[in-house]
């Protein structure tokens, strides 16, 4: 990777990829959908012309939603959901893969318009630059280009195509542009010759250079969606106890149980469980809360199951929704509400007891479909881009090392994950630290697989005090999802009992969070 797309990836997050949207100011009188039409490439390949859509002035978005969203219609915009990231992987480089919901339409208008293997990756590096993955497609560029792949008007007339079957182009519509880039991109020359090709959407050599290393930093793009009925269960308690059950948590049953294709009867089950573990969160303590969540599950189980069930991109124990749906995908691992119970809590009066306390509360679900597509995650901190206003390097050598690509992408992903709740100091990378530690052996900061953190929040790691900052910070790496929690983590104090974290003299100012090989 660069210097210079290493330093766009930084700037990136601070500005919202608009530069990227903008990028069609550099070739204003290039053919491609930056600006006009490659000479002698076909126009109307697909036959009689769908109607082109001309976006209204305001977008459904900006559209009043009522204060009662329960009366609310529901919307039927094509695009609702397409750029959510929940589930996506981290690229090779460090930054957020594409949302799992656009996969599918890559991989089918690449199909359609024979663009190969790499097609797929192709059109995600594009439309990553151009738009952020539809997050920016309302954005017209300076130089007029509009839509989810930032099409010049007289490029998208040419070449616009109806990609979802509705009759109609709409630069907006995400499966139309996506298309619609596709074809474009075959007129212009791919598979055969994808420089040119690119070259031809954007004449800038960097372009074409980032757009090659994003996609190959995507890998070989699958789809990993279940296109399906999604269930959707609205509940009521037992009458007389509608209250017993906070409408925030009954929700999160609500959507857990619909997430994973439970049976009613689970919604009622966690309900009890939230209630015997925490009455709901209200009667555990914070530092419980921040072990275990609402649903009192163990660190076991969270590794196992842990999922992201508020859609923050994180997962987090003590956020009810996190915790709810790590216990519904815990069900449905075990195969029912008896084994998850059971798996859960090994006493049988606490069977007992959440079985009893579940007829109690149970009421009436009323169970509809919904035409969305259930996305089954894998847990993930899902942070790949850091907040670089809650970054401070101590060294400036040390900057270089993240600017040039020199450290290890969960270096770079556990960076952006920390940045996302906290500030932080940090104090030594790769090039500011010896090759060998005090013991005598290779250190991992040696190979850019480790960080040292020196204080949080403007709190000194020399702050060892169970409720401080960096002891919290401590904390959450070890509760990290494998993958994401370090293997080498050494604290002035041990931060987990038996587990691989330790304690060492000289680390009672600092964090240090590594990687093996």
């Amino acid at each position: 990777m660069t210097p210079a797309r290493s330093a766009r990836i930084a700037f990136a997050a601070a500005l919202g990829l608009v530069l990227a949207s903008l990028s069609v100011v550099v070739a204003q009188a290039a053919p491609g959908p930056s600006g006009g039409v490659v000479p002698g490439a076909p126009e109307g390949a697909d036959g009689g012309k769908p109607k082109t859509v001309v976006p209204a002035n305001e977008s459904p978005s900006s559209a009043d939603v009522p204060e009662d969203a329960s009366d609310a219609t529901i919307t039927t915009d094509p695009n609702i959901g397409l750029s959510d990231p929940t589930g996506s992987a981290p690229a090779c480089d460090g930054t957020q893969g594409p949302p799992p919901r656009l996969i599918p339409i890559y991989i089918e208008a690449s199909k359609k318009y024979g663009l190969g293997e790499r097609g797929p990756q192709i059109l995600a590096a594009i439309n990553r630059i151009e738009t952020d993955f539809g997050r920016l497609n309302e954005v017209t560029s300076t130089a007029g280009a509009i839509g989810w792949m930032q099409f010049m008007p007289s490029t998208w007339d040419a070449y616009g195509t109806d990609g979802d079957g509705d009759g109609e182009a709409d630069p907006y519509n995400a499966r139309d542009a996506i298309h619609s880039a596709a074809r474009y991109l075959s007129a212009a020359g791919a598979p055969g010759d994808w420089y040119d090709a690119i070259w031809a959407y954007n004449h800038a050599d960097w372009y074409v250079q980032d757009v090659l290393e994003y996609a190959t930093c995507y890998g070989a793009l699958q789809d990993t969606i279940k296109p399906d009925r999604m269930t959707v269960f609205t509940c009521q308690a037992k009458p007389g106890l509608a209250g017993a059950v906070p409408a925030y948590y009954l929700r999160a049953f609500e959507n857990a149980a619909a997430r994973y294709e439970l049976e009613p009867r689970a919604i009622w089950t966690m309900a009890a469980v939230a209630r015997i573990e925490s009455d709901f969160g209200r009667s555990m303590d914070p530092a419980t809360m921040e072990r275990t969540g609402p649903m009192g599950l163990e660190p076991g189980q969270w590794e196992r199951y842990g999922v992201d069930g508020d859609g923050d991109g994180l997962v987090t124990r003590d956020s009810p929704w996190d915790g709810i749906s790590t216990f519904a995908r815990m069900v449905w691992a075990e195969g029912s509400v008896e084994k998850a119970l059971f798996s859960h809590n090994h006493a049988a009066w606490y069977v007992e007891a959440v079985t009893r306390d579940a007829k109690r509360l149970a009421g009436k679900c009323e169970k509809t479909k919904s035409a969305w597509t259930i996305l089954y995650p894998r847990p993930t901190t899902n942070a790949t881009e850091i907040n670089w206003d809650n970054l401070q390097i101590l060294n400036p050598t040390a900057l270089g090392d993240i600017e040039s690509g020199r450290l290890d992408p969960r270096v770079i992903n556990l960076l952006a994950y920390l940045t996302a709740r906290y500030r932080i100091l940090v104090s030594s990378l790769r090039s500011d630290h010896s090759m060998m530690t005090t013991s005598g052996n290779v250190s991992n900061h040696y190979y850019g697989r480790a960080l040292d953190i020196s204080a949080v929040n403007g709190i000194p790691c020399t702050d060892m005090s169970y409720d401080s900052p960096c002891s919290q910070v401590g904390r959450l790496l070890v509760a990290l999802p494998a993958g994401a929690r370090p293997t080498e983590l050494i604290y002035g104090y041990d931060l987990d009992g038996s587990g691989p974290a330790f304690a060492m003299a000289d680390h009672r100012d600092h964090i240090h969070a590594g990687f093996g090989a």
